[in-house]
């Protein structure tokens, strides 16, 4: 049976037709964790969306071995992925390591969406009505991408364009979060009258969504 990634593993992945390796970690399993939980849930958070995937972090520097490196320095913060253990992954993957998550600094991606009739700011289990007509017009995709365009964005940012093979998006990757458009993300939350340097811990708590729960 195909091993499985659980929250804190460390992995590496093979780059397409290249004997090169990136390393990443888990930092939360959206079925793992949160849909096989029998616990408090909020019906408005976008968890349904992300079903089949993990929330990961990706570290910097290309590497000719799956030796773990000594530094891990993240290049893309938490993003969601389509599992990295599903038999649907094509690239070569294993665990090389664990380093404990620590939810109280855990971010998850924040997007704008149409929900039930309004747009609303989404960010994990935090669902906030805005006062705008059209989320379209943000273009903040509700969507999540596949390991495989997550390792041509590695090397894209890294300058490694020679290593990049298949499927890349890189503008559409980008806007998979609202935190990668600052000025933009400090609108909207001081449209909503929100501290937009407050941890999610920190908000979650405060509406009754402890994410030490789920940990």
């Amino acid at each position: 049976m195909k091993e499985k990634l659980n929250p804190g593993d460390i992995f590496y992945l093979k780059l397409e037709d290249f004997d090169k390796y990136i390393f990443g970690r888990v930092l939360f399993d959206v079925e793992q964790q949160y849909l096989n939980k029998n616990d408090t849930q909020n019906e408005e958070a976008y968890f349904d969306v992300y079903e089949d995937c993990q929330l990961l972090e990706m570290y910097t520097g290309i590497y000719n071995s799956i030796s773990m490196p000594d530094t891990l320095n993240i290049l893309i913060q938490g993003v969601f992925i389509y599992r990295i253990d599903s038999k649907n992954n094509r690239l070569k993957w294993g665990k090389v390591g664990y380093n404990k998550v620590d939810y109280e600094t855990l971010e998850f991606p924040e997007i704008l969406a149409n929900s039930l009739g309004c747009v609303k700011l989404l960010r994990g289990e935090l669902s906030f009505e805005t006062k705008y007509e059209d989320a379209d017009e943000f273009e903040i995709d509700w969507s999540a991408e596949f390991p495989e365009v997550l390792a041509n964005e590695c090397a894209y940012l890294q300058n490694q364009h020679d290593l990049i093979n298949g499927e890349h998006y890189s503008e559409s990757f980008k806007r998979m979060d609202l935190r990668n458009f600052p000025e933009l993300r400090n609108k909207v939350y001081a449209d909503l009258g929100l501290d937009p340097k407050k941890s999610y811990y920190e908000l979650s708590k405060e509406v009754g969504f402890d994410l030490a729960r789920f940990y």
